[in-house]
């Protein structure tokens, strides 16, 4: 039994559910399916005031799964759309966005993908909405494509951090209410200092650390964590906060 099943308990509604195409019913039952085992911070925050949702958290937090299975059901529930995802590198693009174990073919119902081209990271849906990937070292592409939603992986470790930054929000001009996820262990970096001092403006704000998804990590990584307990690498890379690992 799906997940929709287990939850609708009226017969009017079950018949309903039955009349979706197929498509539409893999993603709500998956939709609900991850929202049934995400952790508090790795769901969408609520409310529509926002523009930026900042996942700010230490390794291993689920940062990744969080924005993979937003951004796809974004696309899903806005048919035609178009979604930027930008990370460090290509490799990260592929490794780690796409193809990771978190990532977005492993979040998104096979039956929803209707091309994915490795080559250039580009995932199409069968409702009309495209994600494409870019890398940050590769901010100059961004000038011309202009997405709806866009999500930014790893965002403190970007070269070009500002100007890829900036280039990725003109190009944030589709619909009526541009959105966007940003995913980072955090450093002190301007534009992340930046974004944190909007909290409650324009970004909201979820804050996690590595123990927050412990049950979903190897017991051997989390021993190896303990000989770092007391460093400031430990407050940033574990406990997502931000610190001048340099400072002293």
């Amino acid at each position: 039994m799906g997940a929709v099943d287990s939850l609708l308990d009226d017969d009017s509604l079950h018949t309903e559910f039955a009349k979706l195409p197929a498509a539409a019913r893999a993603a709500f039952n998956w939709q609900l399916g991850w929202l049934q085992q995400a952790h508090k911070h790795q769901i969408e925050p609520p409310g529509d005031w926002w523009n930026i949702w900042l996942l700010m958290a230490g390794r291993g937090a689920g940062k990744t799964r969080s924005a993979a299975e937003a951004l796809w059901w974004w696309c899903w529930t806005t048919p035609g759309s178009r979604a930027l995802v930008l990370a460090p590198t290509s490799n990260d693009l592929k490794f780690t966005c796409f193809e990771g174990q978190s990532g977005l073919i492993a979040c998104i119902p096979p039956s929803l993908i209707l091309d994915y081209n490795k080559q250039d990271h580009h995932i199409k849906l069968v409702n009309g909405s495209s994600i494409r990937g870019i890398s940050a070292d590769s901010y100059e592409r961004l000038r011309g494509p202009q997405f709806h939603f866009a999500w930014c992986d790893e965002l403190a470790a970007f070269h070009y951090i500002q100007e890829a930054w900036d280039m990725m929000q003109f190009g944030l001009r589709l619909g009526a209410s541009p959105k966007v996820i940003v995913t980072t262990t955090p450093r002190p970096k301007d534009l992340i200092l930046e974004l944190v001092g909007r909290e409650g403006d324009d970004v909201i704000i979820d804050r996690a650390s590595t123990y927050d998804n412990k049950a979903n990590l190897a017991a051997t990584f989390q021993k190896q964590l303990e000989q770092y307990k007391g460093s400031k690498l430990y407050l940033q890379e574990v406990l997502g906060e931000i610190v001048d690992l340099e400072d002293g």
